[in-house]
């Protein structure tokens, strides 16, 4: 009987202990892809930052920002090393790994660069054969839709484009005549040209490569069914209460569209 009531509340104290194990998301994280993610001495800030604090508030969690390049990010959270990515756009074959919360954000991929030393592009296709851009960059593991996709594998236009494996490397790249061009999200361009970065103001968007809603890619490795089915509860009381759009206003034009919630666990 003794022995029963010991093993009784042996496993009591595990459920208990459980239950107040701390819980805490971490997320890949790099420096400078403002105004999304913003690292302002050792305190991050930025659009995906202030939606990701109030979903982990809501669920009684909290973030750990992990340094970790794009590529590496979605290889970790294969692996377990990490919880969630931002910006990721929906596709089947990214399905298995993640689970979708949002969207947050429609992305605006454009062709970046500098008119007066470019040719003019008037349409994608255009890359195909008639306009060369020299040396366009490109992030390592990124989806730029399917027609870049199909594009890249013209001769014409392959043998253009440069892979980069930093989100910061971008403007920087430009400003040292490495490249020519930058694929690059809108929002991020006119961050750049408010706030007055070096030279920002001659960059400008080219042609538009993709559009799509992108967002928090959740890793179902590391986070149970009952967690996620909590993630997105949390995010349609957010979305609800009016949180979501509040924060995304203060980072992004008026214009910004309010995002309906379309999850996809």
């Amino acid at each position: 009987m003794r022995k029963r009531l010991l093993s009784g509340l042996a496993a009591l104290a595990l459920f208990y202990s459980g239950l107040t194990q701390a819980c805490v998301l971490r997320m890949a994280a790099e420096t400078d892809f403002p105004p999304h993610l913003i690292l302002k001495g050792q305190d991050w800030q930025g659009q995906s930052v202030g939606l990701l604090r109030a979903l982990a508030k809501e669920v009684g969690c909290e973030l750990q920002f992990i340094n970790s390049p794009w590529l590496r990010s979605l290889a970790q959270i294969k692996s377990g090393e990490l919880d969630l990515v931002s910006h990721l756009s929906y596709s089947e074959a990214r399905k298995t790994d993640f689970a979708f919360i949002g969207p947050h954000h429609i992305e605006s991929i454009w062709l970046i660069g500098d008119p007066a030393k470019l040719p003019k592009v008037s349409a994608l296709k255009d890359l195909a054969h008639e306009v060369d851009l020299g040396r366009i960059a490109e992030l390592n593991g990124a989806y730029y839709g399917e027609e870049f996709e199909l594009l890249k594998q013209n001769p014409f236009f392959a043998r253009q484009l440069v892979s980069i494996s930093s989100i910061q490397d971008k403007l920087a790249l430009l400003e040292a005549g490495r490249v020519n061009a930058i694929l690059e999200d809108e929002s991020v361009l006119q961050y750049w040209q408010t706030h007055q970065y070096k030279n920002a103001k001659k960059y400008q968007p080219l042609v538009l490569v993709y559009q799509s809603p992108v967002y928090f890619g959740f890793s179902k490795k590391t986070l149970s069914r009952p967690m996620l089915l909590k993630l997105q509860q949390a995010w349609l009381k957010l979305y609800q209460q009016g949180d979501i759009n509040k924060i995304v206003k203060g980072y992004q034009h008026n214009s910004a569209p309010e995002l309906a919630p379309d999850i996809k666990l």
